[in-house]
C-alpha cells in the first residue's frame, strides 16, 4: 500500500464530492477535514492519516434524499463506535442503531454498499487499519498474531463494550499536536486492536462452553512473511474470488478453486492467504454469510431456501455456521426487523 489516504480515501472523497475544508476548529489540527459539496448530503468527515498503516476518523454525515453509497476498495479493516447509524451496509446487519460498535472487514477489490433513506444520519468515531499494519507491522513486532480479520468481524454489533467506547470518546476529544499526537493516535489504534482481540477471545470462550481461556488465546495463526504475488497469479486469484462471490451455492472446496485459478492446491492456499489475509475456506464462509445476511434482511425467502442459496443442504448446518460467524441465529435477523 502506497499510503492509506491515497489507496483508500481519496477516490471515495472525490466520488462523493467531499472537499477539504479549512475551518476545522472543532477538530484536531493534525488531521484533515472534508465536507459534502452537493445538496443531497451535508456533514463533515475528519481523518488523521498515518502513512500506509492506519487512519483515525471522526464523522457526522446527513443524507437529505434516499440513495446508496457504493465504491470499490482495497483490503482494510474498520472498527467504529456509532453514536447513530441509519445506514444499511451490505453484509453487516448488526451495526445499525445507536451506541453500537460496527466493524467492516474489507476484501481486496470488494465493494462497499450502503443504503439510506432521506433523513438518515451516520455519526461515529472510527479507526481504519491496513494489511500493512495488521499483517506486516504486527507480525514483525510479535512474530505470531491471531486472525485479526476474524476477530474484528466477531465484535460487530457489540452493545456492551464500555472500554472500547471510552477509548473512542477520548479519540474524538483529543486535541494534542506534534509528537504527542503521533504517540497518542499510534497508542489508541494499538489499544483498540488489543481490546478487540480480548473481546473476541471472550466471545470464543462463551461459544465453546468454557474451554480454557489460555488455550483459546494460544490459538495464534503462524503467518509466514508475505510472499510477492505476480500479476498473473493475482488475476488468477481474482477469477477464483469472482467465482466465489458469483456462486456461493456451488462446491467451493480448495481443489475446485485451485483448478479455477490454474494453480496447485499448495500454491493456491499460500497465495490466497498472502493476498486476502485468510484461508480460502474462511473467505468462502465469510462471503456465504454476508450473502445470507443480505437475503435474510432483504427478502422473504424461507431460511431453508436461503441455506441452499449459500451452499448448505441442511438448514441446521447453515444455522450453526451463521451463528458461529455472526453470534446470532438466522431467525434473529428476521425477528429484529
Amino acid at each position: 500500500m502506497q499510503s492509506i489516504k491515497h489507496d483508500l480515501y481519496d477516490a471515495a472523497f472525490e466520488l462523493y464530492d467531499m472537499e477539504p475544508a479549512r475551518d476545522a476548529d472543532r477538530y484536531n489540527p493534525e488531521g484533515s477535514l472534508y465536507r459534502f459539496q452537493d445538496e443531497r448530503s451535508s456533514g463533515e468527515y475528519w481523518a488523521y492519516f498515518r502513512d500506509n498503516l492506519f487512519a483515525v476518523n471522526v464523522f457526522d454525515l446527513r443524507f437529505h434524499a434516499s440513495g446508496t453509497m457504493r465504491y470499490r476498495h482495497t483490503e482494510h479493516l474498520c472498527i467504529a463506535y456509532y453514536e447513530r447509524n441509519d445506514l444499511v451496509v451490505r453484509g453487516l446487519p448488526f451495526s445499525q442503531g445507536s451506541h453500537v460498535i460496527g466493524t467492516y472487514v474489507a476484501d481486496e477489490g470488494g465493494e462497499y454498499l450502503a443504503r439510506f433513506d432521506a433523513g438518515a444520519v451516520a455519526r461515529a468515531t472510527s479507526i481504519t487499519i491496513s494489511p500493512d499494519y495488521y499483517r506486516r507491522y504486527l507480525l514483525g513486532r510479535f512474530g505470531s498474531i491471531p486472525d485479526i480479520r476474524r476477530m474484528v468481524a466477531l465484535v460487530d454489533g457489540s452493545r456492551n463494550f464500555p472500554a472500547l467506547v471510552a477509548l473512542f470518546k477520548r479519540i474524538r476529544e483529543y486535541r494534542g499536536t506534534g509528537i504527542a499526537a503521533e504517540l497518542f493516535y499510534e497508542g489508541a489504534v494499538a489499544e483498540a486492536v488489543g481490546l478487540v482481540i480480548d473481546r473476541a477471545n471472550e466471545i470464543d470462550l462463551e461459544r465453546q462452553g468454557g474451554e480454557n481461556r489460555a488455550a483459546i488465546e494460544a490459538k495464534h495463526v503462524k503467518i509466514p512473511p508475505a510472499r510477492r504475488i505476480s500479476a498473473d497469479d493475482a488475476r488468477s486469484l481474482e477469477e477464483a474470488e469472482a467465482y466465489i462471490r458469483r456462486s456461493p451455492d456451488a462446491r467451493l472446496d480448495c481443489r475446485t478453486l485451485a483448478r479455477i485459478a490454474c494453480m496447485g492446491q499448495t500454491k493456491f492456499k499460500e497465495s490466497f492467504r498472502s493476498r486476502y489475509g485468510c484461508s480460502p475456506a474462511s473467505f468462502v464462509r465469510r462471503v456465504r454469510m454476508e450473502r445470507a445476511a443480505e437475503l435474510l434482511s432483504g427478502t422473504d425467502l424461507p431460511i431453508q431456501q436461503i441455506a441452499k442459496e449459500v451452499g448448505y443442504a441442511k438448514p441446521g448446518a447453515f444455522a450453526a455456521a451463521f451463528s458461529r460467524t455472526t453470534g446470532v441465529l438466522p431467525s434473529a435477523i428476521r425477528t429484529s426487523e
